[in-house]
């Protein structure tokens, strides 16, 4: 129960305990049946000393709860340009799956910052869902505008056959559709050959990323590895 105790006390902020359980020879790294570690727990809950002082111990920056988040995800997630900049400091794998989230959020510096980094800008996860997908769904203008200008690739399809074009225009964001236009884009309807097998972007599954008793359990049944918190 240590180990749990571990990832409660990142969870809640509390920094002396995480220090005590720590010298007493705890395993930063320790998982909870989620798959979060006390550091992704701690970034989630923007715990910002803890997370300092887990990332200066040692902690693992990569660790992968069973839905696939991860440190930096939850940071993008959140726009915390602090935390993420800390673990690009540290040496983070890149995540374009990071960039996904960021964007779904309309967290414009954290979609830049993680741009800059490398992640790929037309990165589609397994739905086929775009940056500039999820951004155009949620009507985050700004973010629109800055991935069309780093080039993302407005003609991209996901699984249903729509495109960022064709997803503004369902949701009625004109000034998305407007901006999508002067791009290049074009309203057309999806292919015939195209199955409506995907979720719109909004409807996307959360990940549960802490399994302690107050805390919802956000898994659907169709989560995979590769797809998370899309979802409000």
């Amino acid at each position: 129960m240590e180990s749990q105790d571990l990832i409660i006390a990142a969870k809640e902020g509390n920094l002396e305990t995480v220090k005590k359980l720590h010298k007493e020879g705890i395993d930063l790294n320790t998982i909870n049946s989620s798959g979060a570690s006390a550091l992704i727990v701690a970034v989630e809950k923007e715990q910002e000393e803890v997370v300092s002082y887990l990332i200066k111990a040692g902690a693992d920056l990569n660790i992968e709860t069973k839905m696939g988040g991860t440190a930096l995800t939850r940071a993008a997630e959140n726009g915390n340009l602090t935390m993420i900049n800390q673990l690009f400091e540290k040496g983070v794998n890149v995540s374009s799956l990071a960039l996904i989230v960021a964007a779904r959020k309309g967290n414009l510096e954290a979609v830049q910052l993680l741009t800059e980094k490398g992640a790929d800008i037309d990165f589609q996860q397994r739905w086929g869902h775009t940056a500039l997908m999820v951004a155009a769904k949620s009507g985050s203008l700004d973010v629109v505008k800055y991935l069309i200008e780093e080039g993302a690739n407005i003609s991209l399809r996901d699984r249903n056959g729509d495109t960022a074009m064709m997803i503004a225009n369902e949701n009625d964001h004109d000034d998305v559709v407007l901006v999508l236009k002067r791009a290049g884009a074009i309203t057309e309807s999806k292919p015939k050959k195209e199955k409506n097998t995907a979720p719109a972007p909004e409807d996307e599954e959360e990940e549960e990323i802490d399994d302690t008793p107050d805390v919802e359990d956000l898994v659907s049944d169709e989560q995979a590895p590769d797809e998370i918190d899309l979802d409000d």
